[in-house]
């Protein structure tokens, strides 16, 4: 019971509400010094090279920073590529923007 009981505190004590956001079969990659993570409900945020959350997510996707900017949603889909057989998929939105390293919408 002992075992059983250290076992929960040490998985609980490990939970993290976000999760690194999975990409080419693998976690995502820190470009630009930031790379993306989910929280349960799949939404997109950022987090720095150390691990803090710099952009809580609050997205429907993004995509990577590059030069100091990401490409965001707030609404769509993802659907298969035509032709990809399955391998490979898009996010569809008429909704795009981008954000700075704040989060900040910009102009």
């Amino acid at each position: 019971m002992r075992v059983f009981i250290f076992i929960f505190l040490l998985l609980l004590g490990c939970s993290n509400k976000y999760t690194v956001y999975r990409f080419d079969n693998g976690d995502d990659y820190y470009i630009d010094g930031l790379r993306r993570v989910e929280d349960s409900q799949k939404r997109i945020g950022y987090q720095d090279e150390t691990g803090k959350i710099v952009i809580k997510p609050s997205f429907k996707f993004g995509f990577p920073f590059d030069n100091g900017k990401a490409k965001v949603t707030d609404c769509g889909n993802m659907r298969e590529v035509p032709g990809s057989g399955g391998e490979h998929k898009e996010w569809i939105s008429n909704n795009w923007y981008y954000i700075d390293k704040t989060g900040k919408r910009l102009p």
